[in-house]
Formats: C-alpha cells, structure tokens, sequence
C-alpha cells in the first residue's frame, strides 16, 4: 500500500471528523474510512469515474451499472441477492455522466464478506442477455418518461446551451440506444471504465479502520487497475447571453435555469463565493427568497447553489413558477443579481451565511451515512479527505472584503445565461423578434 494515513479524530470546535486512513492500494483504489460507532453499521460508498468521451458511452454506462449488483459471473441474480440479504446488507449502483456510484450499507460484522460480494461483480459482473434484457427496457422506459418531466428537460437544455449539442448528446443517455444495447457492448464498457485505478471506497461506521484497509485490500488486491483512464474535459466557462425558451404548449408553471461560470471545490477563493451565493440564494433567509418567494409570492421552488465537478463549477440559481408569474420573476432574479454589485453583502449577511453554512454542513452530516456520501462526492471533485474537517475554520477565516469581491465579481446578470421551459404566452414580452432567446 502506499500513501497511508491514520489522522487523529479531533472533533474540537464543532469539527466533523478526520479520516482514520487515507490510503492508496497498489492497484490504485483509493481506501478512506472513518469511525463513526453510531449504530453497528458500516457504510460503503464505491465511486468510480469516467469519461463520457465516445457516442453512446453515457447509455452504455448506466445500463452497466443498472446490471451491476444483479449477480457475477460466477453468482445468478437470486444467488447474489441472497448473499446481500443474508447479511444485512443493502447496494445500489449508479452513474451519471461523470462516475458510477455504489452506496448501501451493511451490519458491522458481516463487512468482509460484503466486500468479497462488492469485489465479485464490480471485476465481473453478470453480463448475459436474460440479466440484461429486463435492465434494458426499465431504462429505455426511464429516459422516456425523463423526457417529459419539466425539471429534466431543463437540466438537458441548460447543458446544450452551455456547452453545445455535440457535449450535451455525450453525455445524456437516449432510449433508442438503451433499447438495442448488447451484453458484447457492457463488456467493453466494462473493461474500458470499471478499473481500480482512480477508483475511491469509503467506510463509515462501526469500524476499526487498520481492519477494515486489511479487509479492503483482501477482497479488492486482485481488482485490475484497467486501462488508464481518459480524462474528462474540464468545461468550467461558457458564455454569458441571452437565455433560450424550451416549448411547453399550454404549461401552467415554468421552469427556470440560470447559470454562470464559478470556482472550482478547490479554489482557493471558493469559500467566499460559497459564502456570497449564501447570501443571494441560497438560504431561507437570502435576498432571493425574501423577495421573490416571500414578498412577492412569485416563485414555490427556488434558490441558488454550485453545482460541483472535477476540476470545475457552476453557479445555479434556480426557479418554479406560475405561467403568468415568469416575466415579473425573471425581473427580480435581474435585479437580485445587480444588487449583489449595487449593494454587497452586509457585514450582518456575511456573518449570518457564515453561521448558517457551518451550522447546516454538521447537521446534514451527522449520520454515517451523510458523511459517507459526503466523503465520496468530495474525494471525486478532488478536494482532500479532510475537507470536511477544515470547512468550518476556512469559513470563519473568510475575510469581509472577499465576500464583497466575490459578489461583485460572480453576480453580474451578463455573466448568466440560462433556458426557461415554459408556454409561448409566458414569455413572449421578452422574446427577441421572431427567435426563441430570451432577454434576462
């Protein structure tokens, strides 16, 4: 093994954790566990990235991992269920346009063989036509009914108009290919993506950390570390402009998506924009919902965040509202954005974004479970281990000015462009001309 750490477990001053290991195998599988004796249970979180780089790799690779825990090849679907069940343990597995995602959890002392069964169908897993047939069509089935629903067809056109048809058709996955997709075609996948090189486990729970990195590189030594692994394109600016209309004849609500270019999880200027998009949208107490949600009643389901992914970051501020409120609501997100400049955030608000961002990062990682997740979706971004551990002091150490800076930078409406799924009708005053862009 190599790159082992044990850290200590100060928790002083409101910390989450530290790690207890940090350790790299010599296949390249990343081991992080934490001790977290709350109940005798053990999370497992396995996540494995990816590169989206070839046409139809996005829908290969979540039919794979659809198939993932449903038998090996040396286990059926039954056989493999039974072994799950007879220990208490319970895993799902996933993918999205980035990585694969393995996450359950099982009693503490069955954690070696449930590792033994993790290892079996992640180095082999049962890839014959009767276990791929039924995956196919409940996917195929998934992306159509996806098609229809507001908020994806927005998440879809907000990529297009980010980055492009060609981007955007690699990385979201079709029904028709879904449908004729061959067990050849997962195999290959299979080879070119499921490799321990680059790979990251995380065990949270009622665990000894020196036993539970022994049992990991028991069951997972002899996981190839595959080919090297292409590198995903790091797509952290687009172009500010006008936003595009997605037609939804005769819709009652619209769905709004902006979006700007921000900073990368580790940036070091990030926990200022953290602290500044706080203070826009992204609390209860935010400029934001104040005004459009509470003073205005405009809106139902809005907000702001960033949306976090190796090597790069989006800021999002997100809307739902009534048809005939579009308009008026669009307005006040404008103003919103320009006030950010016009007036930055207070001493008051910094402080209260400040306490609110350390208060409800402890909270929502309180169980092992959160923490797990929380771990995994770090360590894929790039941000260390001990992240977590950190973020409450990065915070308090923000200065004020950084704030300022950061609104005023990261804020500006020419920065944002966006899509609006919505009716003719609920868009048409700011249509420009005969096209379907949209002014902000």
């Amino acid at each position: 093994m190599t790159g082992a750490v044990v850290a200590g477990r100060a928790t002083g001053g409101g910390r989450l954790p530290l790690p207890d290991v940090d350790a790299v195998l010599p296949n390249g599988l990343r081991v992080v566990v934490c001790s977290a004796p709350v109940v005798p249970l053990v999370e497992i979180r396995l996540t494995v990235p990816y590169a989206a780089l070839g046409p139809g790799e996005a829908t290969r690779c979540q039919l794979l991992a659809g198939v993932l825990l449903q038998g090996s090849a040396h286990r059926d679907p039954d056989g493999f269920d039974l072994a799950l069940a007879t220990h208490g343990a319970t895993l799902n597995s996933t993918a999205d346009a980035h990585k694969f995602t393995v996450a359950g959890h099982t009693m503490a002392d069955a954690l070696p063989a449930v590792l033994a069964l993790l290892a079996e169908t992640v180095r082999a897993p049962r890839l014959t036509e009767d276990v791929v047939a039924p995956e196919r069509a409940r996917l195929a089935a998934r992306i159509r009914l996806a098609a229809h629903q507001p908020a994806s067809v927005a998440q879809h056109a907000l990529l297009r108009r980010r980055y492009g048809d060609e981007v955007a058709a690699r990385r979201q996955p079709t029904s028709a290919l879904a449908a004729v997709c061959t067990p050849e075609e997962l195999s290959g996948a299979h080879a070119r993506h499921l490799g321990a090189r680059g790979a990251v486990l995380v065990l949270v729970g009622e665990v000894r950390a020196r036993d539970a990195l022994a049992l990991v590189a028991e069951a997972f030594g002899a996981w190839e570390a595959g080919p090297e692994r292409e590198l995903p394109e790091v797509r952290g600016t687009f172009a500010g402009g006008p936003l595009l209309r997605v037609e939804r004849p005769g819709a009652v609500q619209s769905v709004i998506r902006l979006a700007a270019p921000a900073l990368a999880r580790t940036d070091p200027g990030q926990p200022a924009l953290h602290l500044a998009q706080l203070v826009f949208g992204g609390s209860f107490a935010s400029r934001l919902v104040t005004r459009l949600r509470e003073e205005k009643g405009y809106a139902y389901q809005l907000g702001s965040g960033v949306e976090s992914v190796p090597g790069a970051a989006t800021l999002m501020v997100e809307a739902d509202t009534a048809a005939e409120h579009t308009v008026p609501a669009l307005a006040v997100i404008r103003r919103e954005l320009e006030r950010m400049a016009a007036e930055p955030p207070s001493v008051r608000e910094v402080d209260a974004a400040r306490s609110y961002a350390v208060g409800s990062t402890a909270t929502a990682m309180s169980s092992p479970g959160a923490l797990a997740s929380g771990l995994a979706n770090l360590l894929h971004v790039g941000a260390g281990s001990e992240w977590l551990h950190r973020w409450g002091p990065v915070l308090e150490g923000v200065p004020y000015g950084a704030v300022v800076e950061a609104a005023r930078r990261f804020f500006r409406p020419e920065r944002f462009t966006g899509v609006v799924v919505a009716d003719e009708g609920a868009v048409a005053p700011l249509r420009r001309g005969t096209t379907d862009l949209l002014d902000l």
